[in-house]
C-alpha cells in the first residue's frame, strides 16, 4: 500500500497552456493514487521574469492583469474541467495566491512540483530545496535570454530536476548532466477515446494551429497551396496566442475560426478533423500532435520540434513538415484522396501514445524524482 503524500504544484498562470493543462493531469493522477494535492495559482503571474529580470513593471502589468480579471469575472482553475471526480477530486485542493504561495501554505508539505526556473529562485527559502521537482519544458532563456543567470540557478538546484523532452534535455546538457525524461501526457478525456472514434464520422480536411504570426503564416502557405489543388478544402484555424484571430482571419477569411476551448469541445474539434497542421518551429515539448493522434487526427509537423522523435513516423502515423510547401501540399492532398491510407495511419496513430499516458503521469514524476519506486 502506498503511503499517501502532501505534494504542492505551482502553477506558472490561470490561463490555457500546455504546462498547466499538464498540472491538472499530474494533480488528477496522483490524487487517483491516494495523494493529496495541492495546485497553488498565481492571480498575478510573472512577477520574478518582468520585475526581477527584466525590470519592466508596465510590461509585467500588461501580461499579468488579465489573468486577475479572469479570475474576479470567473473564479475557477482555467483546466478544472480536467481536475479529477469523486475521492480523488475531494483530494485536490487549488488554492488561488497573489503571487507565489507562502510558508505557512507549504508547511504541510511533503514535495513541491515546478516547471519554471524562477520558481527555483522564489521558493529557494520557503521549502527545503531537497524535497523540490523540478521538470524543464524548455530552457527559459529563449524567452527570455539571460542564459548566464538561468544557468547558474539550474546548477544551484538541489532537487530533483526533469525535462520534458529529449530535445530540452540537449539544450541544456552542458549544465545538466542526463537528467530524466517525462514526457507530457495527453488528457483523460482525449486518452478515452484512444481507439474508439468512430471509422464512419465526417471529418473536415485541416485543423490548423496558430499561435504565433510567424508559425500562422507557414501554415497559411501550405492551406493555399492545397487550395489550388483541392478547391474544395475545408479548413479550421485553432488559435491561441494573442491577435491571432485578427492575423487568421486576415490570411484566410474563409476559414472557421475558434479558441478558448475546454477539453470536451478541443476533443471534438480533433475528432472532427483529418489532419492536423502544427507548424511550430520552437517547442520543449509540443502537446497538439500527441493530443491530435489520441483523437487519430494525422498532425503534420516539424520533426525536429519538442518530442516528435518520441512518437512520430512520417507517412505512418504522421507527416513531416520540409521547406517544399508544394511537394508537402500534394502529399497532404494525396492523402486526403486515399480514404485507405489514411485509415492505415489513423490505426497507427493508436499504437503511439503508450508513453503519454494521463493515468500515470504524476506516478512517472515522482519515480523519476526518486520519491516512489
Amino acid at each position: 500500500m502506498i503511503k499517501p503524500l502532501f505534494i504542492g504544484i505551482l502553477a506558472n498562470a490561470n490561463f490555457k497552456s500546455g504546462p498547466q493543462k499538464a498540472n491538472a493531469i499530474m494533480a488528477t493522477s496522483l490524487a487517483e493514487r491516494g495523494h493529496y494535492v495541492t495546485l497553488f495559482v498565481p492571480l498575478l503571474p510573472w512577477y520574478y521574469y518582468f520585475i526581477k529580470v527584466h525590470k519592466k513593471p508596465l510590461v509585467w502589468i500588461r501580461y499579468a492583469f488579465p489573468n486577475l480579471l479572469h479570475w474576479l469575472t470567473d473564479r475557477t482553475f482555467a483546466f478544472s474541467d480536467l481536475l479529477g471526480q469523486g475521492e480523488a477530486r475531494d483530494r485536490i485542493t487549488v488554492k488561488f495566491v497573489l503571487r507565489n504561495a507562502s510558508r505557512k501554505h507549504l508547511s504541510k508539505l511533503d514535495n513541491l512540483y515546478m516547471d519554471s526556473v524562477s520558481h527555483i529562485s522564489e521558493y529557494k527559502d520557503k521549502f527545503p530545496q531537497e524535497n523540490q521537482i523540478y521538470l524543464m519544458w524548455h530552457p527559459e532563456e529563449v524567452a527570455h535570454g539571460h542564459a548566464d543567470m538561468f544557468t547558474k540557478i539550474r546548477r544551484s538546484f538541489k532537487g530533483q530536476t526533469l525535462v520534458a523532452s529529449p530535445f530540452t534535455a540537449g539544450k541544456v546538457a552542458d549544465h545538466i548532466i542526463s537528467p530524466p525524461i517525462v514526457p507530457a501526457p495527453v488528457s483523460h478525456t482525449l486518452w478515452q477515446e484512444k481507439g474508439g472514434a468512430d471509422e464512419a464520422i465526417l471529418r473536415k480536411d485541416v485543423l490548423v494551429f496558430w499561435k504565433t504570426k510567424a508559425d500562422g503564416l507557414a501554415a497559411t502557405e501550405i492551406v493555399k497551396a492545397m487550395q489550388k489543388i483541392r478547391p474544395e478544402l475545408s479548413v479550421t484555424i485553432w488559435f491561441t496566442g494573442l491577435g491571432a484571430r485578427k492575423d487568421a482571419q486576415k490570411e484566410l477569411p474563409d476559414a472557421d475560426v475558434v479558441d478558448s476551448l475546454s477539453e470536451t469541445e478541443l476533443r471534438d474539434l480533433y475528432l472532427g478533423h483529418s489532419l492536423l497542421l502544427f507548424p511550430s518551429q520552437f517547442e520543449g515539448f509540443g502537446m497538439p500532435p500527441i493530443e491530435a493522434l489520441a483523437c487519430q487526427c494525422i498532425p503534420v509537423l516539424r520533426p525536429s520540434v519538442g518530442a516528435a522523435n518520441l512518437y512520430a513516423k512520417d507517412g505512418e502515423n504522421s507527416i513531416f513538415w520540409n521547406d517544399d510547401s508544394y511537394g508537402l501540399s500534394q502529399r497532404l492532398v494525396d492523402l486526403l484522396s486515399h480514404s485507405d491510407q489514411l485509415e492505415t495511419m489513423r490505426q497507427a496513430a493508436m499504437e503511439s501514445l503508450t508513453d503519454f499516458n494521463p493515468n500515470t503521469y504524476g506516478p512517472r514524476i515522482l519515480k523519476a524524482a526518486g520519491i516512489e519506486a
